[in-house]
């Protein structure tokens, strides 16, 4: 395990900033620059839709590709072995899948608002939730449909973490999902990432990602203060797994 800090940043042991600030679009972030980025924010968002198909029929089926019987090894490893303090407030769980992260985190006490824009990977998610519900504090996890890119909650988040978002959606969008982070989570704010760099994969999800690639979008918006690039992975996937925890600007 390697950890990475960066000096002048708050310690992960403190509290986050208040999420009761309402939701606001920095300037940088809506401002058009050119007619060449708004064809570019175009082509983003067909290639989302593109595959938005696949997904659906993969979780109507059988879903085993990608289904763990339980939360994300190195999410375990982080809070249990390494023992990483999350911050207080309300936390984004993007692209929850059948919701198993999710409801791990709730049951250590973060507050999750998990979503996904596959109908039947809720329907997955909500019986997984209510088979776990005497485990599950009361009002401490909800799922629901909906797209990442538009999502509008009432209140930014303090925390988000996902799972393999990333490789997911197409190339073409990862500017745009590097912006709807810092949009939605709060300054001071954690993002923490789960990524599994996949370099044998292109025409289809889950692409070709890499750690640089993650970081070259994220920079602009984040500062990264630890990585553990060597956290234990589940049998068939293509490399260890890559837990990095990133600070809002």
């Amino acid at each position: 395990m390697m950890a990475i800090s960066v000096e002048n940043l708050p310690s992960t042991t403190t509290t986050a900033a208040t999420t009761t600030a309402k939701v606001s679009v920095p300037a940088s972030l809506t401002s058009s620059t050119s007619s060449t980025a708004a064809s570019s924010r175009r082509e983003s968002t067909e290639g989302c839709n593109d595959h938005k198909h696949e997904w659906t029929e993969y979780w109507e089926n059988s879903a085993m590709k990608h289904c763990r019987s339980g939360p994300a090894v190195a999410l375990q490893e982080l809070l249990e072995d390494l023992r990483w303090l999350l911050p207080k407030g309300r936390c984004l769980v993007a692209g929850c899948g059948d919701g198993q992260d999710a409801v791990y985190l709730a049951k250590r006490g973060v507050t999750c608002v998990a979503i996904d824009f596959c109908e039947p990977a809720i329907a997955k998610a909500q019986k997984l939730l209510l088979e776990s519900s005497d485990t599950v504090p009361a009002g401490k996890l909800t799922f629901s449909v909906q797209d990442f890119f538009t999502l509008i909650p009432p209140v930014r988040f303090t925390m988000a973490y996902e799972c393999g978002l990333f490789s997911a959606i197409h190339p073409l969008q990862r500017q745009r999902w590097a912006e709807t982070y810092a949009r939605l989570i709060v300054p001071q704010g954690t993002l923490i990432l789960l990524l599994c760099p996949l370099i044998h994969r292109s025409l289809a999800p889950p692409y070709q990602v890499t750690m640089a690639e993650c970081e070259r979008h994220l920079k602009r918006y984040f500062v990264l203060v630890r990585v553990d690039p060597n956290c234990k992975c589940l049998e068939g996937q293509e490399g260890n797994e890559i837990m990095s925890v990133w600070k809002r600007l």
